[in-house]
């Protein structure tokens, strides 16, 4: 991307919404995918799956933290924070759409599709046709956060692309501020989860204090997900992150081929001990299932309502984690995986007009349900804390 897109802090900080919005909106299909795996089956899968969502939450932790750091504060609470599914990632062609989904084959190249190490596409322009920096359709889960902006608008290739847009935008915004004597890094440091906060098994958490603090975590949140080198390359070692952990793109590689990577490997060739995906040990959940699709089955009805309504209180977990309650982040991620005790009220049984077709979590949350959680923000974490 030659032209840069972020001119104004304004502009930073709907991109750093844009981007805990877009770091959450992987967590529910690869929730999805991980539910729909019968017990005690696809071990390896199950493995890599969860520990890719790990590392998605410390991605919006870290989001969280560069917003903070400068003085704003996230709020996954708002408006069409919640995606509604199939949606567009912003990864710059309308070539995939994200669903939630049973594990399947399409379903693990949509994954592949989302962590892509980036490259753009030859003889393309960096900018969009219709002038959008995510494309209209893209707008369901990026809402106001990206519509306000008045530069020209892009498209980006892939999520590294897209956060290389925000490191320049930080570069620019502090040399700018740094020939006047300030810093655009004003946030109360109160506001910072560190290590000490967070699941331990999902890397490590960066504070944000500075510039270089900030370059710093938006390069691990790129690492993790893609790898060191862009796609299309065959090199040694560069399916590992600069900490020599996989990236969640060769993670994923990895369930397609049925083998591990080592180091030294190639993309193209693991060598790793071998292992199997059985993509039959799966329940056949409905695609993008939505609450009318339970309209004649009250039990199930009441269930999806059940899930949904416990997923927006985990979305409430992290919003005050984000606001200063910093220890609600250390069971946020047992919180996300004991979700499953509501979801398989649904996996597990087919829906009365199809038979043969499964319920799913549709990860709906309506206007007054959101409201209701807004009205409680802080008073579940001043609960917890007493407690």
């Amino acid at each position: 991307m030659n032209e840069r897109i972020i001119n104004t802090i304004d502009d930073l900080y709907q991109m750093l919404d844009a981007a805990i919005q877009l770091e959450h909106a992987t967590i529910p299909p690869y929730l999805t995918a991980l539910y729909s795996i019968h017990p005690e089956t696809n071990l390896e899968a199950t493995a890599v799956i969860r520990a890719v969502l790990v590392e998605e939450m410390l991605h919006m932790t870290l989001s969280a933290n560069v917003l903070n750091a400068l003085g704003r504060h996230p709020n996954v609470l708002s408006e069409g924070f919640m995606p509604s599914f199939p949606t567009y990632l912003p990864d710059g062609e309308r070539d995939f759409q994200v669903s939630i989904a049973a594990f399947t084959p399409e379903t693990l190249e949509t994954f592949l599709n989302i962590e892509r190490p980036s490259k753009p596409p030859k003889n393309t322009s960096s900018t969009c046709p219709n002038g959008c920096i995510a494309r209209a359709n893209h707008a369901r889960f990026h809402l106001d956060a990206i519509k306000p902006l008045k530069s020209p608008t892009y498209s980006f290739y892939s999520i590294g692309d897209f956060y290389d847009a925000i490191i320049e935008g930080i570069k620019f915004l502090e040399a700018q501020a740094r020939e006047c004597g300030e810093t655009i890094f004003i946030g109360d440091l109160k506001y910072q989860v560190s290590n000490k906060y967070y699941y331990s098994g999902g890397g490590e958490v960066i504070e944000v204090t500075d510039e270089k603090s900030a370059i710093a975590a938006l390069n691990l949140i790129k690492e993790q997900g893609e790898g060191k080198a862009e796609l299309g390359e065959d090199t040694e070692n560069q399916e590992f992150d600069s900490e020599g952990e996989l990236s969640h793109y060769y993670r994923f590689k990895q369930l397609q081929f049925g083998r591990y990577y080592q180091k030294g490997d190639r993309p193209s060739n693991p060598t790793g001990a071998k292992f199997e995906v059985d993509f039959s040990k799966v329940y056949p959940i409905k695609t993008n299932p939505k609450l009318s699709d339970f309209a004649e089955n009250p039990t199930l009805l009441k269930a999806a309502k059940d899930f949904n309504h416990s997923y927006h209180e985990f979305l409430g977990i992290i919003n005050d984690a984000f606001s200063g309650h910093q220890n609600l982040l250390l069971g946020a991620v047992c919180d996300m995986f004991r979700l499953k005790e509501f979801a398989s009220q649904l996996i597990r049984n087919p829906i009365s007009i199809e038979p043969n077709i499964h319920a799913g979590p549709t990860f709906e949350i309506d206007a007054s349900s959101r409201d209701s959680l807004n009205d409680k923000v802080g008073q579940t974490c001043v609960h917890k804390e007493r407690a």
